[in-house]
């Protein structure tokens, strides 16, 4: 039976998307400019963005996609929202809303890279 997910892939995206989650929660303590206008919407970003990757790159359907999409805002939520409530800026009540968010952002970008991958294998078979 083949894995529902790209182990080698699914690692990682959750590195990298765990390591810019981890540098946008330490800018932001030390810098509230980028804590009350971008934190967010940054943090979500990147969420999203580590989860179309994924899927963009795994092209092995929706279900698949969106379910590495998952895994990996669960993980960047967790590491942003927490390391956030280490430092002391985001009371502990927080930590499941901030998880659920990116989480339902990380699967939106799983649902985006499988539309990606569709369309690069469109115009790939169009001779482009």
């Amino acid at each position: 039976m083949k894995d529902i997910v790209d182990r080698r892939l699914l690692s990682r995206a959750i590195a990298v998307g765990v390591l810019f989650e981890c540098v946008l929660v330490a800018v932001s303590h030390y810098k509230p400019w980028v804590r009350d206008h971008f934190l967010l919407f940054g943090a979500m970003m990147i969420a999203g963005t580590a989860g179309l990757l994924y899927a963009r790159d795994l092209a092995r359907g929706f279900a698949k996609g969106v379910l590495g999409g998952l895994v990996i805002g669960a993980a960047c939520g967790l590491s942003a929202v927490g390391l956030s409530n280490v430092l002391g800026a985001e009371p502990q009540a927080t930590l499941p809303y901030g998880v659920m968010v990116m989480t339902l952002t990380g699967m939106v970008g799983g649902v985006f890279g499988q539309v990606d991958a569709i369309m690069r294998a469109f115009f790939k078979s169009l001779g482009g």
